[in-house]
């Protein structure tokens, strides 16, 4: 990303609403979804909000580093337990290097198993989007 590692994690974190691809199938709520959240310290909901109003969490933020690293949770309605996504952002020049790690799938059961190569085409998506914001 050819952006400091400061405003590679803000765009990430605080203005997650503004790029996540809620509206292209990425939405726990279907043609109800309206907005994504991610709040900003440790024990923070990762949530989404439908447009009736109803909220829906995916998880918690378990580390908050800014500019550095964030971890949050990660749990389908399905899934017995959740899973966890870790998102680094090391400088690299005058840009970026962002890497994500989605792990824990061994713990949240069979229908997350299922699920696993489904997010690992769906990252590439979301992440391209929060590339072009």
């Amino acid at each position: 990303m050819k952006r400091p590692v400061e405003t590679a994690f803000r765009v990430f974190t605080q203005d997650i609403g503004r790029w996540w691809p809620l509206k292209d199938g990425y939405s726990f709520g279907g043609a109800r979804a309206d907005q994504i959240y991610l709040e900003g310290k440790e024990g923070g909901r990762f949530f989404e909000r439908f447009t009736d109003g109803e909220e829906f969490v995916v998880g918690h933020v378990k580390a908050y580093t800014p500019p550095s690293r964030i971890v949050f949770e990660w749990k389908a309605p399905a899934w017995s337990a959740p899973t966890e996504v870790e998102v680094r952002f090391t400088p690299d020049g005058s840009g970026t290097l962002v890497e994500l790690e989605h792990r824990g799938w061994e713990r949240a059961g069979e229908a997350a198993t299922k699920s696993r190569d489904d997010y690992d085409g769906g990252w590439d998506l979301v992440l391209s989007r929060y590339a072009a914001a």
